[in-house]
């Protein structure tokens, strides 16, 4: 039905996500040796820098610590027993 009812904004969610794709292809080709380097570094220290931002993200998004919470009983719904191998 919102094809048939709203064709204009359909066509132009189309539009502004083949636009996007584009400018994120010409945005990321430059950086891709900036990329590179970050998976240099080694897991003990990158895996708690990804939490922290997880947490900093969550958090700043509301102000509430029982989003955090939230965020903790998902990510440990979804670690399954490879993920807990020690690396």
């Amino acid at each position: 039905m919102f094809i048939s009812d709203y064709p204009d904004l359909f066509w132009g969610i189309v539009a502004s996500m083949y636009i996007g794709n584009i400018m994120l292809l010409f945005l990321n080709l430059p950086l891709i040796g900036m990329w590179v380097k970050i998976l240099e570094i080694p897991y003990s220290l990158l895996f708690p820098l990804i939490i922290l931002f997880c947490f900093i993200g969550v958090y700043s998004l509301n102000s509430n610590v029982y989003e955090i919470f939230i965020m903790i009983l998902f990510g440990l719904c979804g670690i399954s027993s490879e993920d807990l191998t020690i690396r």
